[in-house]
């Protein structure tokens, strides 16, 4: 019986204080627009040059939008993390095994793309 109350004493307050959803707020919400920078592709064969391209990425509520070049993309995000100078969003893209990872600075109203390799990372800006 005493084994039970403590039990029960131990397990009460992890329900309370477990970690709440990170949401982010209106104003990171919109259109951001950069480009990523050229680079060199290894076919396996050759080395493919690959010239600059533009990006866009619109944040929405609970979606999330990227233009590349001719391609768009949809998806969702979660926010994985929150630090006193940025968010940390993944995104995982319709059709696709590998996600997007995006950095939204809480100043200056830029986000940073990673790039999946070879592609470099990508900065981009609110568009008004």
């Amino acid at each position: 019986m005493i084994r039970l109350i403590f039990t029960i004493i131990c397990l009460v307050p992890l329900v309370f204080f477990a970690q709440k959803p990170i949401e982010l707020k209106n104003k990171f919400f919109g259109t951001y627009s950069g480009e990523i920078s050229s680079f060199k592709l290894d076919t396996g064969e050759d080395l493919v040059d690959v010239a600059k391209t533009k990006i866009n990425i619109k944040i929405e509520q609970d979606s999330i939008h990227f233009a590349i070049g001719r391609n768009e993309l949809g998806s969702i995000y979660t926010v994985l993390f929150e630090a006193s100078k940025y968010y940390v969003l993944d995104c995982k893209v319709n059709g696709r095994l590998a996600g997007e990872r995006i950095v939204i600075y809480k100043r200056g109203k830029k986000i940073s793309r990673d790039g999946l390799f070879p592609q470099p990372n990508a900065l981009l800006y609110l568009v008004k």
